[in-house]
């Protein structure tokens, strides 16, 4: 009709480009709501807490460990926590589907690759969810770093499926060992009778399978404590005393870090304590060094007194035990 502008194709491109702007936008603002408040990484393992927010579990449960108030509001807060399955289907879908970006999609596999290959609790392991999570880290990672541990953790995943082989080959043997029953004909008897004879040395030879399956079955056993100690004794660097104890003169030990917490460690009394070591400020700069110990304390306090290493002069401050770490050459 006379007076109306003709419609071109080009005018949609503004269009298309806008609304493609504002769904990145949406999708950006998503993806910010699906990071934890306090590593401000993409969730993993989401859980709420009982402030009504989303944490990762790892994070929320060693800032409870440390305080009983929300990193959101800090309001008093309890412990109780309840996984966030609709938050945790979310965020897996939009990396799997390549909704963000490399680097973030990289880092969220790395670490899905490391809880599925290290989670004791329900539902348990999965190496082969691992080894497809460590392999996408290698076709995303551009840094050399990143790749290293993926392809080192590619093959852990590798030798720990191999344990579980190995596993279930002895639970395997435990079961097909046939049971040990009580002869039914005495010695003398087998002696006379040939076929006697071969059913005593048939159950002699049951109970002997027998005994080896459930010495194979403790072994192993063993065998597990003993390659925990091998794979995680190295990095076992220090440990946190889990009571009051004498430490000896020159015992190297670690104030914790972080000094709101020393200083909230230090302003109460410690666990079983009937007095707080009282704070100075001059211990701020104390917080994660590592001391030597020049006597235990008292009952009262619970505390050592400890001079900083490398530290000249004699000036010395008193650390309640659970503001002390143990370093592993003591």
């Amino acid at each position: 009709p006379a007076g109306k502008r003709p419609k071109f194709c080009g005018d949609e491109a503004p269009r298309r480009q806008a609304k493609g702007s504002a769904a990145m936008a949406v999708l950006s603002r998503i993806v910010q709501h699906h990071k934890c408040p306090i590593s401000h990484q993409l969730l993993v393992d989401p859980v709420m807490a009982e402030d009504g927010h989303i944490y990762e579990r790892k994070a929320i449960t060693e800032w409870l460990a440390r305080k009983r108030s929300s990193p959101t509001t800090n309001n008093a807060m309890g412990e109780t926590l309840v996984p966030a399955l609709a938050a945790r289907q979310t965020v897996g879908e939009l990396v799997e589907e390549g909704m963000v970006d490399a680097e973030t999609s990289a880092n969220f596999f790395l670490e899905r690759g490391r809880l599925r290959a290290s989670r004791t609790a329900p539902p348990g392991l999965d190496l082969e969810g691992a080894r497809a999570d460590f392999q996408r880290v290698l076709r995303l990672a551009s840094a050399p770093e990143q790749r290293a541990a993926a392809e080192f953790q590619l093959r852990a995943v590798a030798w720990m499926a191999q344990g579980a082989v190995l596993a279930a080959e002895a639970r395997r043997m435990r079961e097909q060992a046939p049971g040990t029953c009580a002869s039914g004909n005495s010695t003398s008897d087998a002696q006379r009778n040939p076929i006697a004879a071969a059913a005593q040395q048939q159950r002699q030879r049951a109970a002997a399978a027998a005994i080896a399956a459930r010495d194979l079955q403790a072994w192993m056993l063993d065998l597990g404590e003993a390659v925990r100690a091998v794979v995680a004794g190295p990095f076992q660097r220090e440990r946190r005393l889990a009571g009051w104890e004498t430490l000896r003169k020159g015992v190297r030990v670690r104030v914790v870090d972080g000094l709101d917490e020393l200083r909230r460690l230090c302003d109460r009394p410690a666990p079983g304590a009937d007095e707080s070591v009282s704070w100075n400020d001059d211990m701020a700069a104390w917080a994660g060094s590592v001391c030597t110990v020049v006597r235990t304390g008292d009952a009262a306090h619970k505390n050592y007194i400890l001079r900083r290493e490398g530290e000249q002069g004699e000036r010395t401050f008193s650390f309640p035990y659970d503001a002390v770490l143990l370093m592993a050459d003591h």
